[in-house]
């Protein structure tokens, strides 16, 4: 699945998880379950609505995930404004206490159906795809342009050579690389990282090579395929650094 869909899908889960939170909150069942009575209009006490955060209270939310793609939509649209995929709002989070479900919200899900059992005389699953590409891919004007941005973010953050992987790894954690995103390169030669990009941003191809040196560290983009899911750290360079 391309990562623009796969990031679709996160945000939509998300926004459909906190309005089910909230449709939940906005009234209750009474003991026999059917809805309550309305109460008198002036017995009832308004109840603000929760407050949306801005795009830049985003990327100081609790979630890391949710911080992540706040920073990579945000690089993206200062690259093509407009054309970035928007994060939805999302409520405060001092706020997200009054949308728990109430006191006898909605009934348990049923159990989910027992599998039916497929006939043994179907045909054989098919097989494997054709081989996926491991090599480079080129990155188009925006790529580049938000390939940049995020390189710069990484080379401002070290004034000095990580000591160690775990002391590369907590730098760019701090700047809001996902540690899941963050994948050393195998062989056992000198440090190096790639950070992937594919999911947490509009970006399909961006990638990111992190290599430590003497001053800091060097930051190299490049595109990865995303047909078939390869790994990151297998992706073949055109000019290996």
């Amino acid at each position: 699945m391309p990562a623009s869909k796969r990031l679709l899908r996160t945000l939509a889960l998300t926004a459909t998880a906190l309005g089910a939170l909230a449709l939940t909150a906005c009234g209750t069942q009474g003991a026999t379950g059917e809805p309550a009575a309305a109460a008198a209009p002036a017995a009832v006490t308004a109840s603000p609505s929760p407050r949306m955060l801005s795009g830049k209270e985003l990327e100081r939310h609790p979630d890391p995930t949710v911080r992540a793609q706040a920073i990579a939509l945000r690089i993206t649209d200062t690259c093509a404004p407009g054309r970035g995929i928007q994060l939805p709002p999302l409520p405060a989070v001092s706020n997200l206490a009054e949308l728990e479900p109430a006191a006898g919200g909605p009934p348990t899900p049923a159990e989910p159906p027992v599998p039916v059992e497929l006939p043994s005389d179907l045909p054989p699953a098919p097989g494997p795809e054709a081989t996926v590409s491991h090599d480079e891919v080129p990155l188009t004007a925006v790529d580049r342009c938000a390939a940049d941005a995020h390189a710069d973010r990484v080379r401002a953050a070290f004034a000095t050579a990580p000591a160690d992987e775990a002391a590369l790894r907590k730098t760019l954690t701090a700047l809001d690389y996902l540690p899941e995103s963050v994948h050393r390169m195998p062989g056992g030669g000198a440090l190096r990282v790639r950070i992937d990009l594919r999911d947490l941003s509009p970006n399909d191809n961006l990638a990111l090579e992190v290599t430590p040196t003497a001053t800091g560290v060097r930051v190299d983009a490049f595109g990865a395929p995303i047909a078939g899911e390869p790994d990151i750290t297998g992706i073949r360079r055109a000019q290996a650094s």
